[in-house]
């Protein structure tokens, strides 16, 4: 199998340490040689890049491909690309501009140079007119068209020494539709990004609202156990008052029966018969009680003992509860007979 051929500038890329600033660095060179006029100290300044990002023996070999490599243009616009981090200061762009119009005026390819530049950096064009206007000092001027053949023929009326100073070919209607491809490609990937970001967004918006919801819900399930919890206990605290008070009741009443009896023994009054003070205390009565308060009583504890009270509450409770109802009925009935 032959070995992989790689061009000078992917060579480049795989021995450099941090290929983004590789990248960064060979479009700047491309800045610098499609400048009308080159100064000594643009050349400098590339130089002092150069050796910031460990390529100064590789300046002479990346302003060769910047001349005549548009393919590792491209490579080194997608790595930048795919590197690049939003930073606010935006210090590419603003050696770029200050590359490119160090002599003044710039040139018509830098005007769209620059503007790739900026969108590769994901820069706004108002944004990028401000960073210019910081830089340069001046505001942005329109471009002219390259796409309409004036352009083309302007331009070589207008730099015809420069053209015949530099080794970089004359621009061509085809090499144009490239660089204007890749320009569509990377506002394309910009958008793209702009829709996953959005996309990102809207479902960390909607993971959140579900999760409010969620919150919410258990918050009003929480208030509704705290809310059932109060109200048992509630219940349960009057429960325990009735019963007191129905013991104190008791005790009040059987007090009072045995303070009458021993009343009774000291006047000598005869006591009834057990079977009478049996039924008495089943109606929850006196020994003094006439035939009102026990029918009175009667027809009170039947309507709170009657069985079909308890229908639907088991057979046991149902058993336990027509038995009370009977001996309250005994009772009566015996009370009535000697009242």
């Amino acid at each position: 199998m032959a070995p992989a051929r790689f061009s000078a500038f992917e060579l480049l890329l795989l021995k450099s340490r941090y290929p983004p600033d590789t990248a960064a660095l060979l479009l700047l060179t491309w800045v610098y040689v499609n400048k009308r006029a080159v100064l000594a100290e643009d050349r400098r300044y590339l130089e002092v890049l150069a050796n910031g990002y460990r390529h100064s023996r590789d300046l002479d070999t990346l302003l060769a491909i910047a001349r005549a490599d548009l393919k590792a243009i491209q490579l080194a616009a997608e790595v930048v690309l795919r590197e690049r981090v939003d930073e606010q200061s935006h210090p590419f762009l603003r050696r770029a501009i200050g590359l490119a119009t160090s002599e003044g005026d710039l040139s018509p390819r830098n005007h769209h140079i620059l503007r790739f530049l900026s969108d590769l950096s994901g820069v706004t064009p108002a944004a990028f007119a401000r960073l210019f206007r910081e830089v340069a000092g001046r505001a942005l001027t329109p471009p002219s068209d390259p796409s309409r053949q004036a352009y083309w023929q302007q331009q070589e009326q207008a730099e015809p020494a420069a053209e015949a100073d530099t080794d970089t070919p004359a621009p061509s209607p085809r090499r144009t539709q490239r660089w204007l491809g890749w320009r569509t490609r990377i506002l394309s990937a910009h958008a793209r990004r702009r829709e996953n970001r959005l996309e990102r967004d809207r479902l960390r918006q909607q993971a959140r609202q579900r999760a409010e919801r969620r919150r919410q819900e258990e918050e009003r399930l929480q208030r509704a156990r705290q809310a059932e919890a109060q109200r048992q206990e509630e219940e349960r605290q009057a429960d325990a008052q009735r019963r007191e008070r129905a013991r104190q009741e008791e005790a009040s009443r059987q007090e009072q029966q045995r303070r009458q009896r021993q009343w009774q023994q000291a006047a000598g009054i005869p006591q009834p018969h057990y079977r009478i003070r049996l039924a008495l205390q089943v109606l929850e009565l006196d020994e003094h009680a006439s035939s009102t308060d026990i029918k009175r009583a009667y027809r009170r504890l039947a309507q709170r003992h009657h069985p079909d009270r308890f229908h639907g509450q088991g057979d046991l409770r149902i058993s336990l509860a027509s038995q009370r109802f009977q001996r309250i009925k005994n009772a009566y009935d015996l009370l009535m007979q000697h009242a």
